[in-house]
């Protein structure tokens, strides 16, 4: 095909092997929901009643478990669906279903659940866990850690208090200075904090201005 050449034009028709693949998946579907509830109901009866009711379920599942490895996860679910609404029948619950034409809630048992399309029979059942307490659990989501705050910033603010000490100090300045003991330490302070304290030379006048 050329630069200046247009694709042929397709003309769309409904291909009969298409639509017996998607009419086949269809009924695929609609006879494993259907197998899946007669195995949920055969199964029920080998629930032990004598013990808890989520644990009787738990115990007959249990017994398939190398079926369902084979089977695939969506019969187990519809499996478990089933098995939990014959083992709690008469368990009220409310399904939406198509009334007179209409979509609306209807108030049913467990077991009359089970034989209803597959969105009904699985509200019901998840209806059922919940009352019977082995809905599961929806853990809470912890709290985002909290940054730690950033420390106070220092408080420059000058007191009277230091205000005055430092001018004591500075009013005996010379006496300290000069004496043996605090001049070496004033001086050693001094190169520590990046200064060179010199002595003037006797007679020679220092230029420069002081500040209050």
């Amino acid at each position: 095909m050329t630069a200046t050449q247009t694709p042929a034009a397709i003309v769309a028709h409904r291909d009969t092997a298409t639509a017996a693949l998607i009419l086949k998946a269809g009924k695929a579907a609609a006879s494993m929901l259907e197998l899946c509830k007669q195995a949920g109901k055969a199964a029920a009866a080998q629930l032990n009643p004598a013990t808890p009711i989520g644990q009787r379920i738990a115990d007959v599942v249990a017994l398939y478990a190398d079926d369902f490895k084979t089977a695939g996860h969506n019969v187990k679910a519809l499996f478990v669906d089933a098995l939990t609404l014959h083992a709690a029948a008469q368990t009220p619950v409310t399904v939406s279903a198509i009334v007179d034409g209409k979509k609306a809630d209807v108030h049913v048992t467990a077991e009359a659940a089970a034989a209803m399309p597959k969105h009904a029979m699985r509200e019901a059942a998840k209806q059922v866990r919940e009352a019977i307490g082995t809905a599961r659990k929806v853990s809470a989501k912890k709290p985002a850690a909290k940054m730690p705050a950033a420390p106070a910033a220092p408080d420059m603010t000058v007191t009277a208090g230091e205000i005055d000490g430092f001018t004591q100090w500075l009013e005996n300045f010379d006496a300290y200075f000069t004496d043996a003991v605090f001049h070496q330490k004033s001086v050693a302070r001094a190169i520590d904090c990046g200064y060179v304290i010199t002595k003037a030379t006797p007679g020679k006048i220092v230029k420069g201005k002081a500040s209050a």
